[in-house]
């Protein structure tokens, strides 16, 4: 392992140990930061990444964009530079905090890809309740929905998370905060069935896991799995390839709000931290809008 590896690696250790980030988010700074250091490499391979100049991060940004990166993920990769060398500059290892001076590109708010509710009770259907993993995978799909979760707080869940008469699942989201979400019926029926079939199991505490479970083996359900089970039956409703188990999540809170629920309880629900990311679902019912316009008001 190279100096630079060895440095982000700490890094790394940091935000798992002490910062207590999660896995998924791990995984996703270790990508950026290593494909930094793999830049870094070829433009000098004796060059400490402490001591990289601003005009080389530049550089490497620019790269992405002529490389036709989408402009969330270089917003993310910024992210990621900008926590190493907060890290850096806190430990006393930098002078300046060079990443402080990065020009952060504009991104264009695009709507989120969503389902209708009639995909979504398709969606619903599509499971094989005659199969243990057809069982299991309905309880997924629904507590998708009824929850607004994300895949990575789904896979992180354990039986002690879910309070079943009280119809409530604790989550961890982002940066290991704690929320609390609801069961609508149907999921909470749904994952009713799940257990009955899961109870097999006393060993695991991990809310999913493989059929047939068998001690010997690790046979929890990671969220790239989960991504994989869910994208699987997306693709059996529609064609759009933009559809992603993430799309999931944006149709429970733009069917939240095109009922009447107030933005506060869908940030709320959503794990938001500010409103900024849940105003763009405000946006995404425009053409219902028009048509009420169009067909209520005197100038429709």
């Amino acid at each position: 392992m190279n100096t630079n590896k060895k440095i982000l690696s700490d890094f790394l250790d940091y935000l798992l140990n002490q910062r207590q980030f999660s896995k998924h988010t791990i995984r996703a700074y270790k990508k950026d930061l290593f494909e930094l250091s793999d830049y870094i490499f070829e433009y000098d391979k004796f060059l400490n990444i402490k001591d990289v100049t601003l005009e080389l991060l530049q550089n490497y940004i620019q790269r992405l964009f002529k490389n036709n990166i989408d402009e969330k993920t270089i917003q993310r990769k910024i992210s990621s530079i900008k926590s190493l060398y907060k890290y850096f500059s806190f430990n006393k290892m930098i002078k300046t905090n060079i990443s402080e001076f990065i020009q952060l590109p504009k991104t264009t708010k695009k709507l989120p890809y969503l389902l209708s509710l009639k995909e979504i009770n398709k969606l619903m259907e599509l499971p094989d309740l005659n199969k243990e993993n057809g069982v299991r995978d309905k309880s997924i799909l629904e507590i998708l929905y009824s929850t607004g979760i994300r895949i990575s707080e789904l896979a992180q869940i354990k039986i002690e998370d879910i309070n079943f008469s009280k119809r409530i699942i604790k989550v961890f989201g982002k940066g290991s905060k704690e929320r609390y979400v609801v069961l609508g019926a149907k999921a909470l029926g749904a994952l009713n069935d799940y257990m009955v079939l899961r109870d097999k199991s006393k060993f695991s505490n991990s809310l999913y896991l493989y059929p047939p479970i068998k001690k010997s083996s690790i046979n929890y359900i990671s969220d790239k799995t989960l991504f994989n089970i869910v994208k699987k039956y997306l693709k059996l409703i529609s064609d759009n390839e933009k559809l992603s188990p993430h799309s999931i999540r944006h149709s429970f809170a733009t069917h939240l709000l095109e009922s009447g629920a107030d933005l506060i309880s869908v940030k709320d629900m959503l794990g938001h931290e500010d409103l900024i990311s849940t105003q763009i679902y405000t946006h995404v019912g425009i053409d219902k809008l028009k048509k009420v316009y169009k067909k209520s008001h005197p100038d429709g």
